[in-house]
């Protein structure tokens, strides 16, 4: 693009760029998505045409319950403080685990069971049944 002919419109009302479009954006039809539902249709139906409408729901945070989990290696690992705080006992090798009352609503199935355990909780996953399972102890679902 070379220089703007502005030498050329000098003395004219407009220089040459009709009656509103030297102000602001009102050559272009507005400034960014402006005139999307209105002028710019056609290119909203063919470029965006999912932009307006509905997108689907999110549930009100206040509703939505966070379920505590632990795995299998986390309670091996915290054995220690769980005994301290009287969520688990040792009876034997059997250690008596109550996570439902540490305040735990899932048992997961990550890391390797080393202990006997019998573990009570409201919840728990089929692989974490098995595995602790494999290692001599039990799991009681409240």
């Amino acid at each position: 693009m070379g220089k703007k002919k502005t030498k050329k419109h000098r003395g004219s009302r407009s220089h040459g760029r009709g009656i509103k479009g030297g102000r602001g954006a009102g050559e272009r039809g507005g400034r960014g998505k402006a005139g999307l539902q209105k002028h710019k249709w056609i290119s909203t139906v063919k470029e965006d045409p999912n932009y307006f409408g509905p997108k689907g729901f999110t549930r009100p945070q206040g509703l939505v319950e966070e379920t505590k989990t632990i795995n299998i290696h986390e309670v091996e690992e915290k054995m220690e403080y769980m005994i301290e705080s009287g969520f688990a006992k040792k009876e034997g090798s059997i250690y008596h685990v109550d996570l439902s009352e540490a305040g735990f609503d899932k048992l997961l199935g990550g890391g390797k069971a080393r202990y006997q355990m019998k573990i009570t909780v409201p919840t728990s996953s089929d692989r974490a049944v098995v595995k602790v399972q494999e290692a001599g102890g039990e799991v009681v679902t409240d």
